[in-house]
């Protein structure tokens, strides 16, 4: 079950999407049809345009006032239930990790006990970067360190295993001599934002670690691989030393050039605003999906790669061209929505949400530059089960066993 906090936000979160997005979408069709009607009729109907107009405009406002309320007695009414004795389910936790990377920053504003910040986690546990707090965190620390970036969508728990199949990761790490480290972040903000704060994190991770850090390994499934990438530019940039214990990346249906589930997205929504009027509020809808989606129309790594273009314009949006970070081997997992490889399906959906090219950096059109090594695993697994599939924890085992240890 949600905590009491999580009650509060959810209230308000509710009202607002109510207010913004379903009634003010029904507002948005029935003034486009009301104008389109009376535009037939001719001037004759325009005194009583201004009538209906003035009316329908009052009954909405009173309306989404009204919504807006409830959402704060509901907030209140929460509130006096009295203070958080436990922490959220883990059900709970999911919902507030959907509705961060759904609706993004503008609404998760008006409900802001339901904001994600990136951070570790530990037993689900936030953990600061402090030296003691990662003593006490990890009393049996180990000098070689993995570190696990989820998907949109998602928590730290996406790499729990399935109880029909499949490996928990941090599990196996565990039992290999090296610590596994998970991360949480709220993926609708932008990819660079997430990653600058992830780069940092990083940073204090290996400076406040409770041993000397000799091997550093990042595995990162979907958005989370972006991250990865987002976090290495700004290290570069920022001269930061955590680079130097880096030695693999492992990217798990990672969608370097976008996903094609975006591309249609920013498609249709495009073709619905263009279409009618009457359709335009539909259109304007989906664009409210929120940046961090956006951002995986193209694999966008950075926060200022929509300054050129309006961001919901037709497949806008600056081609990523970052190299991969040089000095490290990159391990590219690209998963496939039906065992076998030439099935249709995988050719048309990828994974089911990443097609080949992109998980594999290497399209027909672009191809990912850079001096760091490059090695492409395909695996008969789809998207989603590629955080616990075999194949892949295979590979986990085999880059621990023939890691150096870094002097």
């Amino acid at each position: 079950m949600p905590s009491i906090t999580d009650l509060r936000g959810w209230s308000r979160l509710t009202a607002a999407v109510a207010d913004e997005v379903v009634v003010g979408t029904v507002y948005d069709m029935q003034r486009a049809i009301s104008d389109g009607t009376y535009r037939w009729i001719g001037p004759v109907g325009r005194p009583v345009q201004r009538i209906t107009d003035a009316v329908t405009d009052n009954v909405y406002g009173l309306v989404r006032v009204s919504i807006r309320g409830v959402g704060e007695l509901g907030a209140m009414a929460a509130g006096r239930l009295g203070s958080d004795t436990i922490a959220s389910s883990p059900a709970a936790e999911k919902a507030r990790a959907i509705a961060h990377g759904v609706v993004g920053d503008d609404r998760i504003a008006v409900a802001p006990e339901l904001d994600i910040h990136l951070g570790l986690r530990h037993n689900g546990v936030e953990v600061a970067t402090d030296p003691a707090s990662l003593r006490a965190a990890y009393p049996a620390a180990s000098g070689r360190v993995v570190v696990f970036v989820h998907g949109l969508v998602d928590t730290e728990a996406v790499w729990s295993a399935r109880p029909e199949a499949g490996v928990a990761l941090p599990d196996l790490v565990d039992r290999l001599d090296a610590t596994p480290v998970l991360v949480r972040y709220g993926t609708g903000r932008s990819i660079g934002r997430n990653g600058a704060d992830l780069a940092d994190h990083l940073e204090a991770l290996v400076g406040g670690w409770p041993v000397p850090v000799t091997d550093l390994i990042l595995v990162g499934h979907s958005m989370g691989g972006l991250l990865i990438r987002a976090a290495c530019i700004t290290a570069v940039v920022e001269e930061q030393a955590w680079t130097q214990k880096l030695h693999d990346i492992v990217y798990l249906g990672t969608p370097h050039f976008g996903s094609w589930l975006e591309k249609a997205a920013n498609t249709g929504s495009w073709v619905l605003r263009h279409a009618s009027t009457r359709s335009a509020p539909i259109g304007t809808l989906l664009d409210g999906r929120s940046r961090g989606i956006k951002d995986l129309r193209f694999g966008m790594l950075t926060e200022d790669g929509w300054d050129d273009a309006p961001i919901d314009d037709l497949l806008t949006g600056r081609f990523p061209d970052e190299p991969w970070l040089p000095g490290v081997t990159h391990h590219l997992v690209v998963g496939r929505l039906r065992a076998w490889d030439h099935h249709p399906l995988n050719h048309l959906f990828g994974d089911s949400l990443v097609r080949k090219g992109s998980a594999s950096g290497a399209g027909r059109r672009r191809q990912i530059a850079g001096q760091g090594e490059v090695r492409v695993a395909h695996v008969p697994h789809p998207h989603t089960h590629l955080t616990n599939a075999p194949p892949v924890a295979e590979l986990l085992g085999d880059i621990l066993a023939a890691e150096p240890a870094a002097g």
